[in-house]
């Protein structure tokens, strides 16, 4: 039976989501890493002068689900923050941190290759485009 939500955008996005968060959950589970763990980490390595805020942004989430990640990170010994004032940290990669980005980094293009294989480069650069505009009009309300 058929219902209004099968046709909902909304749930084939979480649906599609749901299925890419468990195979590469899979794919980094030798590193004890998820995947919100795992895009911390690059964000870290790879903005300047990176902070919760900057991540929260990036990542699209609310700083109380980035401080939590960011607690898990530093209790595995995977970043390491420093105070830049009272209020904000720098959040740096700690040696480990660089290590597990590095030798995840192979397997994470490989899947990242493989979720968009039978798509054409026009496909794809179609699909981001209607993404962002979905993402838009969400924003919108």
């Amino acid at each position: 039976m058929k219902y209004e939500l099968h046709e909902s955008i909304g749930f084939k996005i979480n649906q599609t989501v749901n299925k890419i968060n468990s195979k590469f959950s899979q794919v980094l589970q030798k590193y004890e890493i998820a995947p919100e763990q795992r895009a911390t980490l690059e964000i870290i390595k790879y903005e300047e002068d990176v902070n919760q805020t900057k991540i929260s942004q990036t990542l699209g989430k609310d700083k109380t689900t980035i401080s939590r990640a960011l607690r898990t990170l530093e209790n595995k010994e995977l970043i390491i923050r420093n105070k830049a004032d009272r209020r904000t940290n720098i959040i740096k990669l700690s040696p480990k941190g660089e290590e597990i980005l590095e030798k995840s980094q192979k397997e994470v293009k490989e899947f990242r290759e493989s979720i968009i294989q039978n798509l054409s480069n026009e496909e794809f650069n179609t699909l981001k485009t209607l993404l962002e505009k979905v993402a838009s009009n969400v924003e919108c309300k």
